[in-house]
């Protein structure tokens, strides 16, 4: 079969679901891949001006994929960001992924999964969720106990909120976006 008779790839359809009703443009979710396995997966949309476009296809790869993490201590609960700049050619691709681990089980699985994997995929997709690349990421010892480090943390200190009866995880979130929307 040709390529151009191949059904083109896309998102997982609940991937593409998440994406759209919650109006973002990058998630990091646990998926089951064809082994069977269970795995934290990056799904990543390009918007259809971004640089490393040409007509509508990517350019280059396999990319350099660099991670920052940061855990927000708010009064009502805590709140893991964690950066992603893939390095696409022309300007990186940069985009951002929040997990509040005590109001969403899927955020603490997928904590959980990536501080546990040697590798985590990244699928980088159109604006229609059309798959355009997709590549294994490698994830050292370092980084899953990095990882780990800030599940545990952030899983401890809501416990202790919650104790207190103050746990309000949708405010956490709210005042953290508006937090990063100003810088």
């Amino acid at each position: 079969m040709s390529a151009a008779q191949r059904p083109e790839e896309r998102f997982p359809d609940d991937v593409i679901v998440l994406l759209h009703n919650a109006n973002i443009t990058v998630s990091c979710v646990p998926i089951q891949l064809d082994d069977g396995n269970w795995q934290a997966a990056i799904f990543f949309v390009l918007p259809a001006d971004a640089p490393c476009l040409t007509h509508g296809r990517l350019l280059g790869g396999p990319y350099t994929v660099e991670f920052d993490a940061d855990l927000h201590e708010h009064e009502k609960g805590t709140l893991i960001e964690i950066g992603i700049e893939i390095i696409t050619p022309i300007e990186p691709s940069r985009g951002t992924l929040l997990f509040i681990t005590g109001h969403s089980p899927s955020h603490f699985e997928t904590l959980q999964l990536i501080s546990q994997q040697d590798e985590l995929p990244l699928f980088i997709g159109d604006e229609y969720c059309r798959v355009l690349y997709k590549q294994r990421i490698p994830v050292s010892e370092a980084m899953q106990k990095g990882f780990r480090q800030l599940l545990d943390e952030a899983v401890g200190r809501d416990a202790i909120i919650r104790m207190t009866g103050h746990y309000d995880p949708d405010l956490v979130f709210s005042d953290v976006v508006a937090s990063l929307q100003l810088s």
